[in-house]
């Protein structure tokens, strides 16, 4: 983290020297305007930081920081991002944070920024009433920073909807009978500006649904039942 921040303080020095510096309009990165996440960078005050898991495919983690806007706030609101960050990784094998973006400067590529409004979904076990067929999955950042609102679609529309939280609860209601069910997340890591996860969920009855959530066809073939199979203990 003190490599990142040193860095951080050389490019805002930089941008003080130079007074009007060319500036990256990061509103235009689908990440940043698409992902709850980017939404919220983007409505905070300068300064501040976006700070994402590293490697991202397998390191879902994200963390916010902001500050005055002065090269100190600047090495402030990256900090606390990372810290942030960092925090969300938990004990993670192999994981760690990087600064993605700084005010409306970008520190990482252009591919670092993809993001798919739409991704495949599944639901799938004993509740899910014979479903299993491939479906879309949307989101929708909410009020509350730490709520996510999610819905599945097939091409009639929603057949379940939902929400995820950042302390990793989940909670889905399918359509149209209305059945709740609410348990937990199983979160790999991050994939075109999605987190690829299962929800594992039941509801009052004791039936189970497993909730698919960024898993491509090649996942699937590849993983086969394991992706279906509740975790034991």
């Amino acid at each position: 983290m003190a490599d990142a921040l040193a860095d951080v303080r050389r490019v805002a020095l930089r941008r003080g020297d130079a007074g009007a510096a060319p500036r990256v309009e990061a509103v235009a990165e689908p990440f940043l305007y698409g992902s709850p996440v980017g939404r919220r960078y983007l409505a905070m005050a300068p300064a501040r930081a976006l700070a994402i898991g590293d490697p991202p495919e397998r390191c879902p983690a994200a963390g916010l920081g902001g500050d005055a806007a002065t090269v100190a706030g600047a090495q402030a609101a990256a900090g606390q991002a990372l810290r942030q960050c960092l925090a969300a990784v938990g004990g993670r094998a192999g994981c760690g944070c990087r600064l993605m973006a700084l005010d409306d400067m970008l520190l990482a590529g252009p591919l670092a920024f993809t993001y798919a409004p739409g991704v495949g979904g599944r639901l799938v076990g004993d509740g899910a009433g014979g479903r299993g067929a491939p479906l879309t999955v949307a989101e929708r950042a909410t009020d509350d920073p730490a709520r996510t609102l999610i819905g599945f679609f097939d091409a009639a529309g929603p057949v379940a909807v939902g929400e995820v939280d950042d302390g990793g609860g989940a909670r889905l209601v399918l359509t149209p009978s209305g059945a709740l069910f609410e348990g937990a997340r199983e979160r790999r890591g991050w994939r075109r500006g999605r987190i690829m996860e299962r929800l594992l969920l039941s509801d009052a009855d004791g039936r189970r649904i497993i909730a698919l959530i960024g898993f491509e066809p090649a996942d699937i073939a590849a993983e086969g039942a394991a992706l279906a199979a509740w975790p034991r203990g």
